[in-house]
């Protein structure tokens, strides 16, 4: 199976490292990435905009959807801190098409977990992971019968965050609260083969308990790349006993990740 991810998509005026102004020409470079690629779906990891008010809110969250949606394969997304800041998330499930601000869905003989981490949103950049969700989890991953890919805006995981212009005095803000018990889930369940978030804009790969937990790139921040939009995406490509994942854009990767 083969997909697309992209995170911290920004579409909106510029702010700060945000270079909102310019998703429009780096969604088609990625679109046409994809094209070349072929993948089976995309996912999208969040902070598609950067939030301005609720009409125009509205009119870039639609857009982005339906840019993502032109590439003809099945599109799922994340809610990310920027997203819901003047929108509910009733109106982001109508306009994303998502069954709820959580969910699960099955392709290609895989199951995707997608994490609201905005449950609740934590002083407007941070998020949390709550209770009942956690439940959910523990039974979606109980009851699959299929590998898992679980995918979230917040990371999981413990990495280190020296040297960030934002997150390196602001930790609480950069990692979901509660992940010790949502990687308990993971940890348990002995299904999931990789987790990926966003929110933090740079690329890292972390192992825990055996499980790879990746952090995804901007799409448009310059903070790391001499104020340029780094353009970062992925390409992932998961086979039986790996997934090997290329990473695009002014910082390149490419990794290969075993369970």
């Amino acid at each position: 199976m083969k997909l697309g991810i992209v995170s911290d998509i920004h579409c909106g005026p510029d702010a700060d490292t945000r270079l909102g102004s310019q998703s429009p020409a780096l969604l088609e470079g990625f679109g046409e990435a994809m094209q070349a690629f072929r993948p089976d779906c995309i996912i999208d990891l969040g902070d598609r905009i950067n939030d301005v008010a609720g009409a125009q809110d509205r009119q870039r969250t639609a857009w982005v959807r339906k840019t993502l949606a032109a590439l003809g394969v099945p599109v799922y997304h994340v809610l990310g801190n920027h997203d819901v800041a003047n929108l509910s998330k009733a109106d982001l499930a109508d306009l994303l098409d998502k069954r709820g601000a959580y969910e699960a869905v099955n392709q290609n003989g895989l199951r995707l977990v997608l994490l609201d981490s905005q449950d609740p949103p934590f002083e407007r950049i941070g998020g949390t992971v709550g209770s009942r969700q956690r439940e959910w989890l523990e039974t979606v991953l109980a009851e699959s019968r299929e590998p898992c890919l679980v995918f979230g805006h917040h990371p999981l995981d413990e990495q280190r965050l020296d040297g960030h212009w934002y997150f390196a005095a602001h930790p609480a803000h950069a990692h979901t609260r509660g992940r010790e018990a949502v990687r308990w889930a993971i940890e348990r369940s002995g299904r999931v083969l990789a987790v990926f978030t966003g929110h933090i804009h740079w690329t890292r790969v972390t192992t825990i308990a055996g499980i790879p937990y990746v952090t995804l790139g901007s799409l448009v921040d310059g903070g790391f790349t001499q104020g340029r939009p780094c353009g970062t995406f992925a390409a992932v490509t998961v086979r039986p006993r790996e997934i090997d994942v290329e990473v695009a854009g002014l910082l390149p990767d490419r990794f290969q990740l075993s369970r």
